[in-house]
């Protein structure tokens, strides 16, 4: 009985730990791959986001896994979307770091971050 009440209990936390872990948020490239050299100009960017869902900027419910993604490049903000695929312009500059950050729909941060960054250099001529 004793081995049994051991069995149950450790099957039971593994479960929940893998069941939070699934439910946890998260995004990535798909492209520009990281380390990718790339034209200098218009850059076709793609995430992938998951347990997450994208909604344009607005009230959300406390609680929900909904908002948009923050775009920065070098740093800074350059656009908002609730798309995984969009377009960023990167001058002549040989190296640059794109970073995509979700945030629930109303601006607030998730704590913890749930962000993915790649760095990319300018192909040359």
């Amino acid at each position: 009985m004793l081995l049994l009440s051991l069995f149950l209990t450790a099957c039971s936390g593994t479960v929940d730990d893998t069941a939070e872990a699934e439910a946890a948020p998260t995004i990535a490239f798909l492209s520009p791959a990281d380390g990718e050299m790339v034209v200098a100009g218009d850059v076709s960017v793609s995430v992938i986001v998951e347990n997450f869902a994208l909604e344009a900027p607005a009230k959300h419910n406390e609680g929900e896994a909904e908002g948009y993604i923050r775009v920065t490049v070098d740093g800074a903000e350059v656009l908002t979307t609730a798309e995984t695929q969009f377009i960023v312009t990167l001058d002549p500059t040989p190296e640059h770091t794109i970073g995509a950050e979700l945030l629930f729909a109303d601006g607030d941060e998730i704590e913890p971050a749930v962000s993915a960054e790649i760095g990319v250099t300018i192909a040359t001529e």
